[in-house]
């Protein structure tokens, strides 16, 4: 299981400048907009609101980034564009949808080394990381992240020398070595404190108290705590949501499934309505053994099957196999790079060629993903369809039983009253003259409670699982008396006489000799077919 969201990360990646605290700021950056700036200050500023939007609305992070990149490629500002292709990277990358996240970066880093921009270039080789740590892929991970510190420390970058510390804690964290993980992890915190970087302080706590259950220390859960108050603080709603996620899932570590519940079911409600399938998949997964742990094992199913189909959507694998395509591509595009300024005055031609080979490989690539993501989206449309009906069929089929085994109560129950006060009428002469009074007391009482009312009741919670049972009935048998329909309704359960008896007060032979009426009305009388097999078509 992912242990630490993509937002958690990317929090070192934001661009240099002051971070925004809260929506009021946020509105204060918006209302430049409309001053007279030019082309390049209104681009930055879209990508700077962008960035501030990362902790609030992730949605207005992708409007404006998209504003950004439009108003970018009109005037053809390199910059602007490559750093609106980083935003719109991590916003999908904060989703859980990891294959447009790759496309993005990668797009970045192809513009930012042709600019030479070695904060942009350290910028996407941190995000590449980020991207393979969580694919799993630790060689590539770790290539990205070393690249991306080398450039840290020739700049002097505190703040970013202090993101990868964080990141190299967690690739130690994973291989094992917990020790020199925390190491990193209070060096990370040590640096963010001096920097009064309240965020990334949440970050380093929650990456502290993760570590601390791997070790199975206590501590653990007053880091989540120290992060979650930062999280409410900010009002970084994917970072209440994963931090809630991490409290219940301590909680289900220990067996206290009860405290589990109210997190874990905070964590999946935001993360539902951020739509984050990455967040989803985790605390549905939580909430699936929480549900266990409670015996409540009908909800607990439920999320399982939500894990399971949020864990295919995600194609984890595939993601990793189109890391690995488009490494190639961008060395590629690099050593094609290198040959063009070397040849190009004695290869012209040669030049022409590749470089229209080149936009036909670009265009079908395109169109192949394109066409890879429509697919996609509609079998993850197929899916959720599919559960849809599923969960609504096991409604009906609840509420039925439910049905059932409410009227066979009421039976039960009447024909236990009505047994016991046979009983006591022919038992009380027996009893003493003075006991006789209170005897008879008994009967009446217990008469009383037998419930005359069952055919009301029942016809009512009938009505609500088969409610379009009469219209078909009225419609294929308009001949039907009122106690025929009554009749059909107790067979379309598959009631016995004795049953229908208890509940209509009418002796065993009655029902047996409308049943038989009943056949002909229906016009079975002479087929090898019973009434309530014939019924239950409708």
């Amino acid at each position: 299981m992912k242990r630490i969201i993509f937002i958690l990360l990317i929090n070192y990646l934001i661009t240099p400048g002051i971070i925004a605290q809260d929506q009021e700021y946020i509105d204060s950056l918006i209302q430049q907009l409309d001053y007279q700036l030019n082309d390049i200050a209104k681009i930055d500023m879209l990508n700077k609101i962008a960035d501030d939007f990362l902790y609030i609305n992730s949605d207005k992070m992708n409007d404006y980034s998209r504003q950004a990149l439009e108003l970018s490629e009109e005037i053809d500002y390199k910059k602007g564009i490559a750093e609106s292709y980083n935003n719109l990277s991590i916003f999908f990358g904060t989703k859980g949808i990891y294959d447009k996240a790759i496309d993005y970066v990668f797009k970045s880093l192809k513009i930012m080394q042709e600019e030479n921009n070695r904060i942009g270039i350290a910028r996407c080789y941190n995000i590449i990381g980020i991207i393979n740590y969580y694919l799993n892929n630790d060689e590539c991970s770790i290539e990205y992240f070393n690249k991306a510190l080398e450039i840290n420390i020739e700049i002097n970058d505190k703040k970013w020398i202090a993101g990868n510390f964080n990141n190299l804690g967690m690739i130690y964290e994973r291989m094992g070595d917990y020790n020199k993980a925390l190491e990193y992890y209070f060096k990370s915190l040590k640096t963010n404190k001096e920097l009064n970087n309240k965020n990334w302080i949440g970050n380093n706590y929650g990456n502290i108290g993760i570590l601390y259950q791997r070790m199975g220390k206590p501590e653990s859960l007053e880091y989540f705590f120290k992060r979650l108050k930062i999280n409410e603080r900010q009002g970084d709603m994917d970072g209440i949501s994963s931090t809630n996620y991490y409290i219940g899932n301590y909680y289900n570590s220990q067996n206290e499934f009860e405290k589990a519940l109210p997190y874990l079911l905070i964590s999946y409600n935001i993360a539902d309505s951020l739509e984050s399938l990455a967040h989803l998949n985790n605390s549905a997964n939580g909430l699936s053994v929480t549900f266990a742990g409670l015996n409540n094992y009908k909800q607990s199913y439920k999320f399982h099957k939500i894990y399971k189909t949020l864990s295919d959507s995600l194609n984890f694998e595939k993601n990793t196999q189109k890391i690995t395509r488009l490494k190639m591509q961008n060395q590629f595009r690099k050593d094609q790079y290198l040959n063009e300024l070397e040849y190009q005055k004695t290869k012209l031609i040669f030049i022409t060629i590749a470089g229209a080979l080149f936009v036909f490989v670009v265009i079908t690539i395109l169109l192949f993903r394109r066409q890879q993501a429509k697919s996609k989206y509609f079998k993850l449309k197929q899916k959720k369809h599919q559960l849809e009906n599923q969960l609504l069929q096991e409604k009906l089929e609840f509420k039925g039983k439910e049905l059932q085994d409410n009227v066979k109560y009421l039976v039960n129950k009447n024909e236990l009253i009505t047994s016991v006060s046979e009983r006591l009428i022919e038992e009380k002469p027996r009893f003493k003259k003075e006991n006789q009074n209170v005897i008879n007391e008994v009967i009446l009482e217990l008469q009383s409670s037998i419930d005359s009312d069952i055919w009301e009741e029942f016809e009512l919670r009938f009505k609500q699982v088969h409610n379009y049972y009469y219209e078909i009935l009225n419609k294929k048998f308009p001949h039907l008396s009122a106690n025929d329909k009554k009749l059909c309704a107790f067979l379309r359960l598959n009631m016995s006489s004795r049953e229908i008896s208890a509940i209509t007060h009418q002796s065993i032979k009655s029902i047996e000799t409308a049943r038989i009426r009943l056949r002909k009305k229906l016009n079975i009388s002479n087929k090898d077919i019973g009434l309530a097999d014939f019924l239950s078509q409708f």
